[in-house]
């Protein structure tokens, strides 16, 4: 009688607005959830790009708003269903507008976009990262717009076509590019990130699919929208392993590193010169024997000669080379140029300046750019960057080189107060270390002298025995190895002789000693400088080039293949970076040296083989002046107190970050042990529940698999089995298990009683009071039962990586004592 109606009702009852907007704010969430990750995993792919620009800021924030822009767009615009060209153009479209309103001011690609667009192309092409960011110069907005497409690709692949997986190309190309370009590899945490955001959406993708199979088969009725916990941790398992092996894997494969400034000279070629170690390169064309023309020169320069290539700081057992670098960015060739280093104008002054046009063959392909020494303006195309601590000119893009190019600079030539120069004295902590350093075993190195064998510092302490000051120690030396010596140039070397054995022989005399070419020379007096404490590094370049006598043509002069020559500069506070050019008459004029490497100082006499001097040269009527402060290079001067000040040689820095680093890992070890802690203090204040589940968490610690789906006694009879008492002291350190079962703790076992019982009572007694902490007593003394029936390695186990310190198990009690007003009878149905 009661169906129709029923029926009628059903039929006529009115849809429901609220679930139906309920599901769709249901859809939108996940649209905007899965927008969030797959943009987000982009722009984190993105950072690897940093190393494109000087300031990465300055295209990292808009790309943050762009990727916001499209994944919004694009969440919204399939909330709506709409095509998925359509969704494709209109995150293009936003996105382009956003990036047109940060490049050209415009939300719209007008003139100042496509200018600013084409300018970082051209910057690109010309600079090599990363690319410095200037007035003029900036990659900033083809970086935006390759970040949109990318944005745009990856929300199609995984988000618009439902296809996850492929989003993964696109992901690649992000940070495979600049790996490719810049060289170098990936930073950890980028692509740690990167692999998780697109795990992630890989998991989302497999949930949306899992919904689709219909209502869940459990009785609730409910669509399947969530995997279970098991597939969660086995995704996470399988995720977290595959992407630690790709980040550990590769650093314990053995890879080759190599400098770009101590390489060896490459093959001849068809006849071109390329000059990559520039000492090698010396040698290599000095024996060639083919004089090419490589270099012209236009300059009202009266006498350009010693036109530079490169300096070397570091000498090595086997060769002198360039060292170390660090060159910024900003440091272009493309104007003026900072003040000359120690630099003072009591000692040197300026007094004229020379206009260079320089023009370079095609055969002399170098990654330095030869410059006179010193300049103070320069204007070269392409990427060349000064080092600020030798003033040399460094090609930063690897296929960039001096073959064909021209440009333009001004040289300056200083004149210096001879009186003030003759006084100087070094001093060694105005440059960096490696300007004055010696191998380890130099002092070993021997060499055979009028007087007998004797060290290459005692020669040295001997040939500048009557200077007075350091400046006049260097113009003996100079004078030593053109005049006073016994030295001959030798144009034809032997280039199998190198390092500290052929310096012994090249300063020994007797048979082949004593004879070499420019590389010796400037070698040899660069260390012996050296060993007196002053800061001396080797140049490279030509000597002098013919000139208009021989090029027909005014102010025009051509430097050649045989021009190519080395020699010393030598560091005096307050008169900077000085010349000499040890390197005999026959291959050197006195016309082509500064007058005070001439100055009139008496030599030191020769030696019989009784006056072998071995003590160090007499200072003790000439102290050691106070280096004098420079004003022209305040940047320079506060770095050089800065390291005087930390010469101590503790490397705090170093220092600080390794205690950091162990700080840290000792936080990681401690934490699961702090948390494990937490939970049994919050455990044990609690009710009974809790207390029943400290139990449990305890027992897992253990390795122990806990009876899910038992009675509270039940499962206490399986504890009981598990319980154990102390060993004896001979069998504390083995890995065997100790005696355990009922009857070996009895007191444990009637602890355990009393928790099963007051259990039992709150889960099944429809009024039970109990005082929360009541337990504490009991349930330690079942925890240590549990832990002394456990061999030792699981007991180590459970103290320092406890499992149930990550685990979330939910029991009733575990925050407050339970109500006495509870109806706990109403459980009864859950047993």
């Amino acid at each position: 009688m009661t169906s129709a109606p029923v029926q009628d009702r059903l039929e006529t009852a009115p849809p429901a607005p609220r679930r139906a907007w309920g599901r769709e704010r249901a859809a939108l969430g996940v649209h905007l959830r899965f927008a969030a990750v797959t943009v987000a995993t982009t722009w984190i792919a993105m950072w690897s790009w940093r190393g494109f620009s000087d300031v990465p800021a300055q295209f990292i924030g808009p790309l943050l708003l762009v990727a916001l822009t499209v994944g919004a767009t694009g969440a919204l615009a399939r909330w709506r269903r709409l095509p998925a060209p359509l969704v494709v153009f209109l995150q293009a479209l936003l996105g382009l507008a956003v990036v047109c309103l940060h490049v050209g001011g415009r939300p719209y690609p007008g003139t100042a976009f496509w200018d600013g667009l084409a300018r970082a192309v051209d910057d690109a092409n010309t600079y090599a990262p990363p690319v410095p960011v200037t007035g003029t110069i900036d990659v900033t907005p083809l970086l935006l717009v390759s970040g949109l497409v990318a944005l745009v690709l990856v929300d199609l692949c995984a988000a618009t076509l439902h296809r996850a997986p492929l989003a993964g190309l696109p992901l690649l190309t992000v940070y495979s590019v600049p790996v490719s370009l810049l060289g170098g590899g990936l930073s950890w945490w980028i692509f740690v990130l990167t692999a998780a955001g697109f795990l992630f959406m890989l998991f989302l993708q497999e949930e949306e699919h899992l919904s689709r199979w219909g209502r869940s088969l459990d009785g609730s009725g409910a669509p399947v929208r969530r995997l279970s916990d098991s597939m969660r941790a086995s995704a996470l398992a399988v995720g977290a392993a595959a992407t630690a092996a790709a980040v550990l894997v590769p650093l314990a494969v053995p890879t080759f590193d190599f400098s770009i400034f101590d390489t060896g000279p490459g093959g001849d070629g068809d006849g071109d010169i390329q000059i990559t170690n520039p000492m090698a390169d010396l040698r290599r064309d000095l024996v060639r024997g083919d004089d090419i023309d490589l270099i012209t020169v236009r300059t009202d320069d009266p006498s350009p000669d010693h036109l530079r290539i490169s300096v070397l700081n570091r000498f090595t057992d086997n060769e002198w080379s360039a060292g170390d670098r660090d060159v910024p960015t900003s440091n272009l060739a493309q104007g003026e140029l900072p003040l000359l280093e120690g630099v003072e104008g009591s000692v040197a002054t300026e007094v004229a300046s020379y206009d260079y046009d320089v023009e370079i063959a095609d055969e002399l392909e170098s990654r330095w750019l030869p410059t006179q020494a010193p300049i103070n303006r320069i204007v070269a195309d392409g990427d060349w960057r000064w080092d600020p601590s030798t003033m040399d000119f460094l090609a930063s893009d690897e296929d960039l080189d001096t073959s064909g190019m021209s440009y333009d600079m001004t040289a300056v030539e200083l004149a210096y107060d001879e009186n003030r120069l003759l006084s100087l004295d070094a001093n060694a902590e105005a440059v960096s270390d490696e300007l004055t350093e010696l191998p380890d075993d130099f002092s070993s190195v021997e060499v055979v002298d009028e007087g007998g064998t004797t060290s290459v510092a005692t020669l040295a302490r001997r040939v500048t025995t009557n200077s007075t000051s350091d400046f006049e120690a260097a113009v003996l030396l100079q004078q030593w190895f053109r005049r006073d010596g016994g030295f001959t140039y030798d144009d034809s070397p032997d280039t199998t002789r190198v390092g500290s054995d052929e310096l012994a022989s090249f300063l020994s005399v007797g048979e082949g000693g004593r004879t070499g070419y420019c590389e010796q020379y400037s070698a040899a007096m660069g260390v012996m400088a050296r060993t007196l404490g002053i800061p001396a590094r080797v140049a490279v370049g030509f000597l002098q080039p013919d000139g208009p006598e021989q090029t027909g043509e005014e102010n025009t002069y051509v430097y050649s293949a045989h021009d190519l020559h080395a020699w010393v500069e030598l560091y005096f506070p307050g008169a900077g970076w000085v010349l000499f050019d040890p390197t005999p008459p026959q291959r050197v004029s006195q016309s082509t040296l500064p007058d005070y490497t001439d100055a009139a100082i008496e030599p030191a006499p020769v030696p019989s083989v009784t006056q072998v001097p071995e003590e160090t040269r007499p200072t003790a009527t000439r102290p050691p002046e106070p280096p004098v402060p420079s004003t022209d290079q305040p940047d320079q001067q506060t770095a050089d107190d800065d390291a005087a000040a930390d010469g101590s040689g503790v490397p705090w820095g170093w220092l600080l970050t390794g205690l950091a680093v162990v700080v840290v890992l000792v936080l990681l070890v401690r934490l699961p042990r702090l948390l494990r802690g937490r939970q049994r203090a919050r455990r044990l204040a609690a009710g009974p529940e809790a207390a029943w589940a400290e139990l449990r968490a305890t027992a897992l610690d253990l390795g122990r698999r806990w009876p899910e789906g038992r009675s509270p006694r039940e499962t206490a009879a399986v504890l009981t089995g598990w319980f154990g008492a102390p060993v004896a002291p001979d069998a504390a350190g083995t890995d065997e298990r100790p005696p355990h079962g009922p009857g070996v703790a009895p007191e444990a076992e009637a602890a355990l009683a009393r928790i099963v019982a007051q259990v039992e009572r709150s889960r099944y007694a429809r009024h039970h009071d109990t005082e929360a902490g009541s337990y504490d007593d009991d349930v330690q003394t079942c925890a240590t039962a549990l832990t002394l029936g456990a061999t030792p390695r699981a007991r180590r186990r459970a103290a320092w990586l406890p499992v149930s310190a990550f685990q979330r198990h939910d029991t009733p009690g575990t925050t407050a004592a339970p109500d006495s007003s509870d109806e706990r009878g109403r459980r009864v149905e859950h047993i």
